[in-house]
């Protein structure tokens, strides 16, 4: 899962192409290969041009995008490296649209794009902002397309019993960065919502075109 305006131009009908996926690079590293992209899937809406966005192609209803990876010998990045879940409609969200994300990403800002960077950050949902996902962090340029994850790594073994509440799915991916301020001091970054029309059409989209990758998901 990625950003569309990563693989597509907004309005052109048209797709970039060569891109490559490499899973935890580190510098002039990569530690889990280098996969090729076999088709990428974006909404139509985002690709015609009559999205829903704050500026044209920018703050948009549907910035979301879904690559299917060449596998390797049948194998495919998670494999090693681990799965990740999503959820969409508002899933890992309090009923006021509140959550607590861990954002990856690669911004040139830091380390000049070459190292992945973690920001922690309450994130929001904002409906004048056409209901995309904002969170804070100084990350900058270059991390578009990285996840926004709920409950980011291992679940604590409970000592006590308390009430954990609900969704409380771990790894669980709620947005990819789509956008942020120019003005760097303006600390935030916003995501589209994953939604049943975008993400989860996106993925059964693919699904239906290389089912025996889709047959390795968790």
């Amino acid at each position: 899962m990625t950003a569309a305006h990563c693989v597509a131009g907004f309005g052109s009908s048209a797709y970039y192409s060569d891109w490559q996926f490499v899973p935890a690079a580190y510098d002039d590293q990569a530690p889990y290969g280098v996969w090729n992209i076999l088709a990428a899937y974006v909404a139509t809406s985002y690709l015609d041009g009559s999205d829903s966005c704050v500026a044209q192609g920018i703050t948009c209803a549907n910035d979301v995008a879904v690559l299917a990876l060449s596998p390797d010998a049948g194998t495919y990045p998670g494999d090693s490296v681990g799965w990740l879940s999503y959820g969409w409609n508002g899933q890992g969200f309090t009923g006021n649209g509140l959550a607590l994300v861990s954002q990856l990403g690669y911004p040139v800002s830091h380390d000049k794009g070459l190292r992945m960077q973690q920001t922690d950050s309450q994130a929001f949902v904002d409906a004048d902002l056409s209901n995309n996902t904002v969170v804070g962090g100084r990350q900058t340029g270059g991390s578009s397309g990285g996840p926004l994850l709920v409950n980011l790594g291992p679940i604590a073994e409970l000592s006590e019993s308390i009430e954990v509440g609900d969704e409380a799915l771990r790894n669980m991916v709620v947005g990819v960065v789509s956008w942020g301020y120019v003005d760097k001091a303006i600390k935030q970054q916003g995501a589209s919502p994953f939604t049943t029309d975008n993400i989860v059409s996106l993925v059964n989209e693919a699904c239906m075109d290389f089912p025996v990758a889709c047959a390795k998901k968790p």
